[in-house]
């Protein structure tokens, strides 16, 4: 099969290679188009590890040509994506239903090979059939949706809650659209114009651009100085964390949903005083994946609208090449 493989840091081939041998509980799935998330492109630069050589991808749908013989609910023919973690179901966090927090977990594009392939191969029990009204784009973004639904569920915000957004990369627009579809007012807070313009797009009641002025001051202002109940951190930078901390309100929740390996510098006393919650998110349960098939489906949220460029696996280098310089929200590959 033909794929474009990673060999090194900024080393990518195209290369013809066996097609994945599926066991008795996997199927093997001929994908149509798979998404560039941003864990590729840090896999991509370097800035992740990775297990060379290694196909990435991990956003995907395509159709089943395969089931192994254990496999009594999937049929060849049938057009699925599928949840690229693959939790034990035994370990005591898949127990209390905490499946994100698997310690055995096995990752596509990272323990195992991905889907910027013409196949790839998933246990059966992670693929998630696709309604007819959905097409292959719309299935290839069911699970960055995900890392968004489950963040602003954490954030618990409500009918009419304001919530705060930094950041307007990918995950923070589809968190963005997870609360305009809840009914909540957005501040969409970035330093980017084309991304605030964007955010303004997709519903942001408000957008503010930090390079201009200071979101703490702007938000302060604009709640009489008391900050907002939710504040959502998707950039993953640590200048923003502070942030979110400082437009919190007394009582308010701050939900980190970015990934920074930076420290960043937050007073407890501060946080202790105001009595202000701060939680991780980290991807999905396995119960979310239905969801965010079923928000896709019934048009409450128009995953497509974040997508700036399609191109095909023979020219796969300009999606890494767009999304790298910021200039696409969500890059797609069709791979057939």
């Amino acid at each position: 099969m033909k794929t474009y493989r990673l060999h090194a840091p900024r080393d990518m081939r195209f290369e013809n290679v066996p097609e994945p041998v599926i066991n008795p509980d996997q199927v093997l799935i001929r994908v149509h188009t798979m998404g560039v998330c941003g864990s590729d492109l840090h896999r991509y630069t370097g800035n992740f590890p990775a297990n060379y050589p290694l196909i990435l991808g991990h956003e995907f749908a395509g159709d089943i040509v395969q089931v192994g013989a254990n496999v009594a609910d999937l049929k060849v023919g049938q057009r699925v994506t599928a949840e690229p973690n693959f939790w034990c179901g035994k370990c005591v966090y898949c127990q209390a239903g905490k499946q994100n927090l698997c310690v055995n977990r096995i990752g596509l594009a990272y323990h195992v090979d991905g889907c910027q392939a013409e196949y790839v191969k998933v246990p059966a029990a992670f693929a998630w059939r696709l309604p007819d009204t959905m097409s292959y784009a719309q299935g290839a973004m069911v699970e960055p949706l995900m890392a968004s639904l489950h963040g602003f569920r954490r954030s618990r915000a409500k009918l009419g809650d304001t919530l705060a957004i930094l950041g307007c990369g990918t995950i923070g627009l589809l968190a963005l659209l997870c609360a305009k579809a809840a009914g909540c007012r957005v501040v969409a807070i970035d330093v980017v114009s084309s991304k605030l313009e964007l955010a303004q797009k997709l519903g942001a009641d408000e957008i503010i651009n930090g390079r201009d002025t200071d979101p703490v001051e702007t938000i302060k202002q604009m709640t009489d100085g008391l900050g907002l109940e939710v504040v959502m951190e998707t950039a993953g930078i640590a200048a923003t964390v502070e942030q979110a901390v400082a437009m919190a309100a007394q009582g308010g929740r701050v939900v980190l949903v970015g990934i920074s390996n930076r420290p960043a510098q937050v007073i407890p006393a501060i946080v202790v005083r105001r009595e202000i919650e701060i939680c991780g998110s980290y991807l999905y349960h396995a119960r979310e994946f239905a969801s965010g098939i079923q928000l896709i489906a019934s048009g409450a949220v128009d995953v497509l609208a974040l997508v700036g460029l399609t191109t095909d696996l023979d020219h796969a280098q300009e999606a890494y090449d767009q999304a790298l310089a910021g200039n696409v929200a969500k890059a797609l590959i069709k791979i057939q």
